[in-house]
């Protein structure tokens, strides 16, 4: 507990680095190299192996500790070297004690980096003085320089070094505070879109919608009232026409509410927002019967009684490309048999539809939803940009191996990749 204060925050509860076991082993077998090459004076003037060794073995025990505890491991080599210039000197002791300079300056605690800044200027500054006052001045000043080299060279280093790094700290946090307030406006900007244009569906389709829907409705009650007043029997074309358009128009207020909500709030497109789902293809298709029976097409299904369970874009996006691709049906193709397929297999999910071509001349049915409805080529174009959006793939066109008929198909992928 008595070492907390003296540790470095960084550092703190872990175990000694690997790195810096091996710098003081490096140390203790270069001084010892040293020892055999210079003899004892490099090591500490004449005096026993053991004492020459000894300040040594303490320094680079030290060493271990040199980015744990700064502070101790400092203060134990000043102290040893200050014993051994005291009993001679040598070049080994320095050498491990400027590392420890070094690493007490970079990993300790910022007021102790100051300190060793000041310490190291003074201390050199006194020494020389001291020199040159008792003797040479020129190896007063020479010395000075040498201990201007073991003193202030390696803690101005490490300095330097400190500063670069807690200046790319601070780059870091503030590009990651940059990062954080982008991805805040982005979002602020997204809801504040989809709000308007929650506004604008609201305001302008739905209504729009709310109106067909209250207006056929109007007609079918005044119409069956006055049929029902005259006695007459039968069925009339034109109310079946308008309870399609009652049942189309409020089924597609009800979706567009839904739209609506989903974009005021903050969910994404993932939630289970009341999506449309496979096993509704069937009920998709009976929906529309009404007009297609109107038009002379025969609907045929070939969809499983059960769909297996599949995500939630693919389960969206296969309902969307049958709901046009029936559009697309009921607008430009001729009389006669139209085959909804639907397949699930082990890793895609098959959609296709196959219905008779339109005539060349474009004549193939005067239908009043072709007349107001001119197809833009949108339909398909969403079509094929849903299954890229899945990684799934997207064909259109006349059917080769059956002429006159045109086929659309679409495979997408039941494993979504993350």
């Amino acid at each position: 507990m008595w070492l907390r204060p003296f540790t470095n925050t960084h550092a703190r509860g872990r175990p000694l680095p690997l790195r810096d076991l091996r710098l003081a082993v490096g140390f203790f077998a270069g001084c010892l190299i040293l020892y055999v090459l210079g003899g004892p004076r490099v090591m500490g003037g004449d005096l026993p192996v053991w004492r020459a060794v000894l300040p040594v073995l303490v320094l680079c025990t030290a060493t271990a500790f040199r980015s744990t505890v700064p502070l101790v491991a400092v203060a134990v080599g000043t102290l040893t070297v200050g014993v051994q210039m005291a009993a001679g000197g040598g070049l080994g002791p320095l050498l491990v004690y400027t590392d420890l300079l070094y690493a007490a300056a970079l990993y300790g605690a910022p007021w102790l980096c100051r300190v060793l800044q000041y310490g190291t200027v003074a201390a050199t500054v006194a020494a020389t003085v001291a020199l040159v006052l008792i003797g040479d001045r020129s190896e007063g000043v020479t010395s000075g320089v040498l201990i201007a080299l073991v003193l202030i060279s390696p803690v101005w280093t490490a300095v330097l070094i400190r500063n670069h790094k807690e200046r790319a700290d601070a780059e870091r946090q503030r590009a990651a505070q940059i990062d954080r307030l982008a991805e805040l406006d982005r979002k602020t900007v997204l809801q504040t879109e989809r709000t308007r244009m929650a506004r604008e569906l609201h305001d302008l389709v739905a209504n729009h919608l709310s109106a067909i829907a209250i207006h056929s409705s109007a007609v079918l009650s005044l119409t069956e009232a006055q049929r029902e007043k005259d006695g007459t029997a039968g069925e009339d074309p034109v109310l079946q026409a308008l309870s399609v358009i009652r049942e189309n128009s409020v089924q597609g207020l009800a979706e567009m509410r839904r739209m609506v909500v989903l974009l005021r709030s903050d969910r994404g497109v993932a939630d289970d927002w009341d999506r449309p789902q496979l096993n509704a293809l069937g009920a998709l298709v009976e929906q529309a019967r009404p007009a297609a029976d109107a038009a002379a097409l025969t609907l045929h299904t070939d969809l499983p009684e059960s769909f297996p369970e599949v995500s939630s874009v693919i389960e969206v996006t296969a309902y969307r490309i049958v709901q046009e691709a029936l559009t697309n049906v009921l607008k430009h193709a001729s009389a006669g048999r139209v085959r909804i397929c639907c397949r699930a297999g082990a890793e895609q999910l098959t959609i296709s539809v196959d219905s008779p071509l339109a005539r060349p001349d474009g004549r193939a049915r005067q239908r009043p939803v072709e007349q107001l409805m001119t197809g833009a080529g949108a339909g398909l174009a969403g079509m094929s940009e849903r299954a890229a959006l899945v990684g799934g793939s997207f064909d259109a066109g006349p059917d080769r191996t059956a002429p006159g008929r045109w086929r659309v198909r679409a495979a997408l992928p039941l494993a979504q990749n993350p």
